[in-house]
């Protein structure tokens, strides 16, 4: 798809922690198409847990922001709450008065409340990008199975759906997903802005920091590599643990590093504002960590996480469990390893890439190749030449 330089854009999203400055999907988007097109109005809802309960539209011309505005504080149970969602759209739509070119919504939910606009001829050009997906989004049966019955509606009724894993087509047949009858599937993974990030040449790294980036939730098992440092410390004494990001995890973490006596070797640095400062973090580190749970319910398994990517586009070997796709890719490429959901697993992991200095230059050199395979806006570029 050619956008023209006086082309108007939507993209919709959700948002943990309100940040201009994010380095996710929607604010990747954002960024490539702002020096290509004429006006770009971002509107974004929280999630329920999000501290800031107010959804926001900003609206961006020639790339420059000029105006933010700002919803009633959403409420009510996790139903009620997205359901709310829909409506805010609706009133920012109607504030912004204008056609759209292009809407780029990410989730069902932001999608389908564009659906009536672009009926309407509002928006000329659907494309449902799908960053997460999970058969099992709700535990409450009636929610999930409202969430599978919008997703084929917006699969049916997009103009083109953007996908991050394969694994995303499969799941979505199994949930009776016609393939004849949905829009066309337009594979476009996650990546690292290899533009904004800044490799440092090996003898300037912490040679010793583990570090893990990303929500702090149960899920993402960094209560694991917590556990495993005790007997890492004793065969690597300078070993640090930096973790990067808050959640609702966060306070359980804090108190388990205290109870294993480690806190020495463990930095919480919190909810870091702007994401070149979380890569400048990343780029001084040594190893990156993706401990996933391997759960049923983990939606890490059907999508792409970022995580690795932004990793590997920093210069860090990876050491993942076998969860998401891309653990396989980095471990035939001997760009990390691949550990299992276990202590004993990790602990054998980062010992072997912390104390072999020769392993671990092959590898490191490894992962910054890969990375290049995985540069944000190419991927984006690639997508948009593929949308019809």
């Amino acid at each position: 798809m050619k956008l023209l330089k006086n082309s108007n854009a939507l993209i919709l999203s959700h948002f943990s922690i309100r940040t201009t400055e994010g380095g996710g999907p929607p604010q990747e988007i954002r960024d490539y198409l702002l020096p290509k097109i004429k006006r770009l109005y971002y509107i974004e809802h929280p999630f329920p847990y999000a501290k800031d309960h107010r959804s926001s539209m900003i609206i961006y011309e020639e790339g420059i922001l000029k105006k933010q505005i700002y919803s009633f504080k959403n409420f009510g149970p996790e139903g009620l709450f997205y359901i709310l969602d829909i409506f805010i759209t609706f009133y920012f739509l109607i504030r912004a008065w204008t056609r759209f070119d292009l809407c780029i919504a990410l989730d069902n939910l932001n999608a389908v409340s564009v659906l009536p606009f672009k009926k309407l001829g509002i928006v000329r050009k659907l494309i449902f990008y799908t960053i997460d997906y999970t058969p099992n989004r709700f535990k409450n049966k009636i929610l999930n199975n409202i969430y599978h019955l919008i997703d084929r509606i917006v699969c049916y009724n997009s103009d083109v759906i953007w996908i991050l894993s394969e694994r995303m087509i499969i799941a979505r047949k199994e949930n009776k997903v016609s393939p004849k009858k949905s829009a066309k599937s337009i594979l476009l993974p996650m990546g690292a802005n290899l533009s904004r990030i800044k490799v440092l040449p090996i003898e300037k790294i912490n040679r010793y920091d583990i570090v893990f980036a990303g929500i702090l939730l149960e899920k993402q098992g960094i209560q694991l590599i917590l556990k495993s440092l005790p007997k890492i410390i004793s065969k690597i004494p300078k070993v640090r643990f930096i973790i990067i990001g808050q959640g609702a995890y966060e306070q359980t973490l804090k108190k388990l590093a205290s109870s294993l006596n480690v806190n020495n070797h463990v930095i919480f640095e919190g909810f870091v504002k702007d994401h070149k400062d979380v890569e400048n973090i990343l780029s001084r580190s040594a190893i990156g960590v993706a401990p996933y749970i391997p759960s049923s319910d983990n939606y890490t398994f059907y999508t792409d996480p970022g995580k690795p990517k932004l990793y590997l586009g920093c210069g860090l070997p990876v050491v993942i469990t076998d969860v998401p796709a891309i653990a396989r890719i980095i471990e035939a490429k001997k760009a990390g390893l691949i550990a299992d959901y276990s202590p004993k697993s990790f602990v054998l992991a980062l010992v072997k890439l912390l104390s072999n200095d020769m392993l671990y230059e092959e590898y490191r050199n490894n992962a910054i190749s890969l990375s290049k395979k995985y540069n944000t806006n190419s991927l984006i570029s690639e997508a948009l030449d593929k949308t019809n």
